[in-house]
């Protein structure tokens, strides 16, 4: 599922919004409820995580993710 970033036309609230491709649903800002958005380049949704595996990102709560541009170390 797409993480998606949107900018209101109508109050410029910007907030996030998981959207699935099987649900048709519109999205509304949470603040004023208006369908008048503009959506914006996000990054992908969080993914399915498996129990007992350790989380492995970059943010610093995490071992490093062992990228090659990812500056954190071990």
């Amino acid at each position: 599922m797409p993480l998606y970033v949107y900018t209101c036309r109508t109050c410029e609230h910007n907030f996030e919004a998981l959207v699935s491709a099987r649900v048709a649903t519109a999205v509304k800002c949470p603040k004023c409820e208006s369908e008048e958005l503009d959506r914006l380049i996000g990054l992908p949704g969080p993914g399915r995580v498996t129990e007992g595996a350790p989380a492995t990102n970059c943010r610093g709560d995490g071992p490093p993710c062992g990228a090659s541009w990812c500056g954190r170390k071990g």
